[in-house]
């Protein structure tokens, strides 16, 4: 598996995977337009967005993750993390996704902190971040609406004090 810049492209095969609900950045029909927010950009010089894509044996995009750049605080907000196909989940994909993001973050564009958003509801996305040293930093009580209802996000975020400190994992190329 490779990880590689999330492309134009990709747009076909990673539609059918998202869905507004967990992504609220988009809106149904996801269109081109909408899915541009996920590509590599820059504004003034420097990355604004970092899209990446996790690329199986076949050259197939099998997930993909998409952060935003905030420079004044140096900071990296992971918006959008996701492994396609259910059937590929729980094999690694995530993981090395993770795992090369936080070293572009941290290393390659030297980041104070990395941060995300999960729904309070989602116990498998809240231990996935924990097992990649992810710590909790509050909670956000109602904080978006689903479906007629309120919703709660835990903020979850780690330092770059804290990823020099895990020294375990090897950084997947890509």
């Amino acid at each position: 598996m490779q990880i590689a810049d999330l492309e134009r492209r990709d747009f076909d095969f990673i539609r059918p995977w998202i869905d507004p609900h967990l992504f609220r950045i988009f809106r149904k029909p996801v269109g081109d337009n909408q899915l541009e927010k996920l590509l590599t950009r820059s504004k003034d010089g420097k990355l604004s967005d970092i899209g990446l894509k996790a690329v199986d044996d076949s050259g197939e995009a099998v997930g993909f993750v998409h952060v935003v750049l905030d420079w004044a605080n140096e900071l990296g907000h992971i918006g959008q993390i996701l492994v396609g196909e259910e059937g590929r989940r729980r094999k690694g994909i995530g993981s090395a996704l993770m795992q090369h993001t936080l070293r572009v973050c941290f290393e390659e564009q030297g980041l104070h902190r990395v941060q995300l958003f999960v729904d309070e509801g989602n116990q498998g996305a809240i231990a996935f971040y924990r097992k990649h040293g992810f710590q909790v930093d509050g909670f956000m009580r109602e904080a978006h609406k689903i479906d007629g209802k309120f919703v709660g996000w835990y903020c979850m975020s780690m330092l770059r004090t804290e990823w020099r400190g895990r020294g375990t994992e090897k950084p997947v190329t890509g």
